[in-house]
């Protein structure tokens, strides 16, 4: 299946509309978002009425309550993340509490005092987060997690050197690779951070990526 996993509206209803065109000039079969729509209503419907795929973002735990019902009701139960078979998807970091599952469960255990970087990492800056999440993908065994938030479109490779040895490397080009397997004692992790398809801080382009589990071909999209 070939994937359009983007992130970070923040109401930008015009981007939202430019990926999904993008998205299905490029034969995407399935649109996963990462969380962080905004408080545009219309992208709520849009995103429902297109049945896409959704995890909370950190602005939907901090709104989703302000939302009209039915709406609230809906993202209230956006998962923290999707995994199918060896992928995941989801917001900040692959490494997320158990309690914490869906938008309402995060508001609640962000109520007890837990500082929104804990539970909403900034991968690209936080060296200690990023080899938590690294971590958490050995543990599931994971071959990939897809994430938004840093608003930066990186993968940071976790492979096999020439020399046998395991080393963790960070890319912005080629705009297009493909996955590597790496080998059963030390299989290849890839964190990919998809970018802002709204509100890009690494430049003017609206960001998403691409993926076909087939191919393992992973896609840069730069709008």
């Amino acid at each position: 299946m070939r994937y359009a996993i983007f992130s970070d509206l923040h109401d930008n209803l015009t981007a939202f509309y430019q990926v999904l065109q993008d998205g299905l000039d490029h034969d995407a079969e399935q649109f996963i978002f990462l969380g962080d729509a905004g408080r545009d209503r219309q992208i709520f419907q849009e995103l429902q009425t297109r049945q896409i795929l959704c995890t909370f973002g950190n602005w939907e735990v901090s709104g989703w309550s302000r939302l009209a019902a039915p709406m609230d009701a809906w993202v209230r139960e956006w998962p923290a993340a999707i995994q199918v078979g060896r992928m995941l998807f989801c917001h900040a970091t692959p490494d997320l509490p158990a309690a914490v599952t869906t938008t309402a469960t995060a508001s609640s255990y962000m109520s007890n005092g837990v500082g929104w970087s804990t539970l909403f990492p900034r991968l690209h800056r936080n060296e200690e987060a990023r080899w938590a999440a690294l971590a958490a993908m050995e543990n599931q065994n994971l071959r990939v997690a897809f994430h938004g938030h840093t608003h930066v479109q990186q993968v940071w490779a976790w492979t096999i050197a020439d020399n046998g040895s395991r080393r963790l490397h960070s890319f912005t080009e080629p705009q297009e690779f493909v996955l590597e397997a790496g080998n059963d004692a030390t299989p290849n992790r890839y964190l990919i951070g998809v970018g802002s398809a709204g509100a890009p801080d690494d430049g003017p382009q609206l960001r998403y990526v691409l993926y076909d589990d087939l191919t393992q071909k992973v896609s840069l999209r730069r709008l």
